[in-house]
């Protein structure tokens, strides 16, 4: 006779973890981020020779060349002599109701400072400096 055999429910770790495996050992010749036939993982260790050598530009067949293309979808930036003045506008154009500006205390000094405050001023957009950060943010800070 035999014994029945009781099935555990893999936790979420293996559950990925076999979905990478997955995807790794199956994944179709067509995929684009493994199937480039000029791209090799395997190196030799160079030699003199290797380091003398002079390294030109090796004409490379368009023909074996896949082309790649995407689209990042991203906020637009807006940069410029006058770009600072818009801020109250844009925000206005947002409905916001209330802004916070933050910001140093070098920073806040400067004309770029003033003309957000005077675009916010002008648009009657709520606003609150909070000009006490310190430095760029490190892991001990």
């Amino acid at each position: 006779m035999v014994a029945p055999s009781i099935r555990v429910a893999p936790s979420a770790a293996n559950r990925a973890l076999n979905l990478l495996r997955t995807v790794q050992y199956t994944h179709p010749p067509s995929c684009p981020c493994h199937s480039n036939p000029n791209h090799h993982h395997h190196h030799r260790t160079p030699t003199l020779a290797d380091h003398v050598r002079r390294h030109m530009a090796t004409p490379v067949d368009p023909s074996r060349q896949k082309e790649y293309a995407f689209e990042m979808a991203a906020s637009s930036i807006r940069f410029g002599p006058g770009a600072t003045k818009e801020v109250g506008m844009d925000f206005a154009n947002m409905q916001a109701k209330r802004v916070c500006i933050v910001t140093d205390q070098n920073v806040s000094k400067l004309d770029a400072m003033k003309q957000a405050v005077e675009g916010l001023s002008r648009e009657g957009i709520e606003f609150t400096v909070f000009d006490k950060v310190r430095i760029e943010p490190k892991d001990y800070s």
